[in-house]
Order: structure tokens, then sequence, then C-alpha cells
């Protein structure tokens, strides 16, 4: 088994084997970022194509999209931390 960090929502970001690749600067994320939280778990399934993976924690299974190519070496069974973060973006706009 493999050990990945995978980031969802504000704070996209993914670590595998020493590479690190960000959709935005970490202090542009940490003053956009409320309620951050990190959770650990294991690949129970890769959409690399379609750029899906599942992930197995202890709070339960999420399913969380990347680009495709962020996905490429990761598989099945690779233990992996989710970090999570919210952004409140305001109420939705009326129509």
């Amino acid at each position: 088994m493999r050990n990945a960090v995978v980031g969802v929502a504000v704070a996209a970001l993914v670590s595998y084997g020493g590479v690190v690749a960000s959709a935005q600067s970490s202090a542009t994320r940490a003053t956009q970022a409320a309620g951050q939280h990190e959770m650990q778990g294991e690949i129970t399934k890769v959409d690399a194509k379609n750029g899906w993976v599942h992930v197995k924690t202890s709070e339960g299974t999420m399913i969380v999209h990347f680009p495709p190519s962020e996905l490429q070496d990761l598989q099945k069974g690779d233990t992996v931390s989710v970090r999570l973060a919210l952004k409140d973006n305001g109420p939705a706009p009326k129509k």
C-alpha cells in the first residue's frame, strides 16, 4: 500500500510521492478556507479516466473529483489523507 494526500473543496491539493499540485497558493487558501478538517482513509475505487476517487474513512465513504491527470498513480488499497475546507460564498442569487 502507498500513502497519498488528497484534498477537496477550497484547498484542492494532491500530494503523492513527494509531488504536490495545487489549484491555489497556500496564502490564498488560508484566507478563504474555514472549517478545515483532515481524515485518513483507504482508496476503494479510482476512475482515473474521469477523475473520480472513492475514499473509505471512519466517517463513511467520500467520492471526490480531481483532474484525471492527478489520479494516474493512485490505486485501490492506497492509504490517503483527505483535507477538506469550506468557503461560504453568501446567499444564492435570486432568480
